[in-house]
């Protein structure tokens, strides 16, 4: 296995973010305060949003999951915000509304009190390429919402292509399965509180082995084409200043 390889470099991994919010409440000019579990699970469902083309669907479970917090929290900041608009809800999960991330916008020049980073600097990769079209539908059909293994589903983004977000049992790791006409990416997402009572690579070898046993059933060959560590290409200033930037730019589009 390649260790810190640069090899498909231009193959970023979807990031699992550290979200730190300093002040409990922040009042807003349009509404009256959004708490500081409500502005998690915005940061959240935009974070992820940012990564992908396409928008993005959480489970509830997948939420609650992803932020470590208690049910009953989770349910009254997701009922706040869609009393609000500020996130909607679908037959596959909850979505971040415009109005959600113009309200980010706003929350995001407030000096300190907010800090985005990622979990980890560097995660485990698996790049499999296929002898055909692969077809999307069906892997969204077999895949999405399901739980197996270690693995407990968190999200979905469909688009151009596919991701599908799971993240490991008694961790705070998360797998990503991120699937293309002609390839898929495999991730494992370290974090950095975990305690590692397991393996990495097994659990890459768990997930790869269950995609390629859905792509037998397809009828599709497949290749594994590179396998190993790889080391995250921007720096928490960068990241910041990446996500700031794709909020302008959304609420440009919104604007015209």
């Amino acid at each position: 296995m390649d260790f810190y390889t640069d090899s498909f470099s231009g193959i970023n991994a979807p990031s699992a973010i550290e979200i730190n919010i300093r002040p409990n409440i922040l009042y807003t000019e349009e509404y009256s305060y959004l708490t500081k579990d409500e502005l998690e699970v915005l940061f959240l469902l935009a974070t992820t949003d940012m990564f992908t083309d396409g928008l993005s669907s959480f489970s509830f479970s997948g939420i609650k999951r992803q932020l470590g917090k208690h049910q009953q929290k989770i349910t009254k900041a997701v009922n706040r915000l869609l009393s609000k608009s500020l996130i909607c809800k679908n037959s596959l999960g909850y979505s971040i509304s415009s109005k959600g991330t113009a309200i980010l916008s706003e929350v995001i020049k407030l000096q300190n009190a907010v800090d985005l980073q990622q979990s980890a600097d560097d995660y485990l990769q698996q790049r499999i390429t296929f002898n055909e079209k692969i077809p999307l539908d069906n892997i969204t059909t077999l895949l999405v919402g399901k739980w197996f293994g270690s693995f407990r589903y968190i999200s979905h983004t469909e688009g151009k292509d596919l991701v599908i977000r799971w993240q490991l049992v008694d961790s705070r790791a998360s797998a990503t399965l991120h699937v293309f006409d002609d390839e898929a990416i495999l991730n494992i997402i370290p974090d950095k509180q975990d305690s590692q009572k397991f393996s990495y690579e097994q659990a890459l070898d768990d997930l790869s082995r269950y995609f390629f046993e859905i792509l037998s059933s397809l009828g599709i060959n497949a290749i594994i084409e590179f396998e190993g560590w790889r080391r995250r290409s921007f720096s928490e200033i960068d990241f910041q200043q990446r996500f700031t930037a794709w909020l302008s730019s959304l609420n440009n589009l919104s604007e015209n």
